[in-house]
């Protein structure tokens, strides 16, 4: 709709729409993302200024809180498949780094460490690794590392940038789109990349 950046609920069965509150004191909000419960969700408001923090808020009312607050290029909010934990990225030093945030506690968490620029994009399904873009070789590719942490490792390759990765629901896939174009998929332990779309233009 014209003018701020909004967060809406549609029911499918109904088409009714549903505005959520933007958080006083912020005027656009952005990435929203359902808790595995379907009663909350993350999402990340934006003031005027250009500050973003991670918001929860619960879809009956009862509670909007602050998760992270204002923090420099915050963005991502996406829920671990159990409900416990919020991954995001922010700047932590030069880069952008992977980080959590426990739910209950707020306390949060840095994932990575290493010299290049990530952009959260989500659990695996088991919750076992987390999916993200670096552009650790020049370009922004695909990569993951355990969600415990560990050892980061490069899924795709090439010139191009890969990003919308996205975990079939069984885990066993990641569906990629190189230069926002053609669809592919590859083994979710890494491998050659497959086509699942072929049209003719972007």
């Amino acid at each position: 709709r014209l003018g701020p950046q909004e967060v809406w609920i549609l029911e499918v069965a109904t088409r009714q729409l549903q505005k959520l509150p933007v958080p006083e004191g912020y005027q656009n909000v952005s990435l929203p993302s359902w808790s595995p419960d379907g009663r909350r969700i993350a999402m990340t408001p934006i003031s005027a200024d250009g500050k973003r923090s991670l918001w929860l808020v619960a879809l009956d009312g009862s509670e909007a809180a602050e998760l992270v607050p204002p923090t420099k290029d915050l963005g991502g909010s996406q829920f671990s498949p159990d409900g416990r934990k919020v991954l995001y990225y922010a700047r932590g030093g030069e880069h952008l780094q992977l980080f959590e945030v426990d739910v209950a506690t707020r306390q949060t968490r840095q994932i990575t460490t290493s010299p290049s620029d990530k952009w959260a994009e989500e659990w695996s399904p088991d919750g076992r690794w987390l999916l993200y873009f670096s552009t650790a070789d020049g370009t922004v590719q695909v990569w993951r590392m355990p969600a415990a942490g560990g050892k980061e490792e490069q899924l795709t390759f090439g010139p191009e940038r890969v990003r919308h990765a996205s975990y079939s629901p069984d885990g066993k896939w990641i569906y990629v789109q190189p230069s926002h174009r053609n669809i592919y998929r590859i083994p979710a332990n890494g491998g050659p990349m497959q086509p699942v779309t072929r049209f003719p233009e972007s």
